[in-house]
């Protein structure tokens, strides 16, 4: 009876493990599939990041704040991907979306900020590095095409307190790269390599 129940306990844990093994298959399975879309959304549109921030600029006061290339938006025209766009200055933000494909403005919009927004503002304001320098950073260093960028403040990072976390492509490889606002300094990269196949050794357990 007892070997019986040793045999039964050890199918099961294999069972699990099995289960396990497969569920982080298949996780990673989703990520480069996900991956694999944003790739294609960003070699599909015309239009670069920065050439939507450059129209978008006209519609807007104040420095950008935030940008993105969304393939899923409700504002979306004839299926096509659109740069969203956030501008503020001390009182407001603008937020435009641009058609990745046409150029063409989307939509505009505005709201009056909050005092927490102006505070954030004002935080980025004082970086040495501006928005659209850390793209040209990004581009740069990687020479490929910025899909995303976003301002961070984080006291916990004591030698990079403030920075900009961007997202660029290369061929069929995605880069995360963070720049420190103040020097322009690259201090963390990694890369995501689309065409990878996924390891079943790094699943963790």
């Amino acid at each position: 009876m007892k070997k019986t129940l040793k045999n039964f306990k050890l199918t099961t844990l294999g069972a699990c493990l099995t289960v396990a093994l497969t569920t982080g298959a298949l996780s990673t399975a989703v990520v480069a599939a996900n991956n694999s879309d944003e790739v294609s959304v960003v070699q599909a549109a015309k239009v670069s990041l920065k050439q939507a921030v450059a129209t978008a600029s006209k519609e807007a006061a104040g420095s950008l704040v935030s940008a993105e290339l969304d393939d899923n938006d409700s504002d979306a025209q004839n299926g096509n991907s659109v740069y969203e766009l956030e501008f503020s200055n001390d009182t407001t933000s603008y937020e435009i979306k641009v058609d990745a494909m046409t150029g063409e403005i989307v939509t505009s919009e505005t709201e009056q900020l909050d005092k927490e927004d102006i505070d954030d503002y004002k935080v980025q304001q004082q970086a040495k590095i501006s928005m659209t320098d850390a793209i040209d950073i990004a581009e740069k260093q990687t020479n490929g095409h910025t899909l995303e960028i976003e301002f961070e403040s984080d006291d916990d990072k004591m030698d990079h307190p403030t920075y900009y976390e961007v997202k660029v492509l290369k061929d069929n490889q995605i880069f995360e790269l963070n720049i420190d606002a103040e020097t322009g300094t690259v201090f963390e990269n990694s890369i995501d390599d689309i065409d990878a196949t996924p390891d079943m050794t790094a699943v963790e357990l």
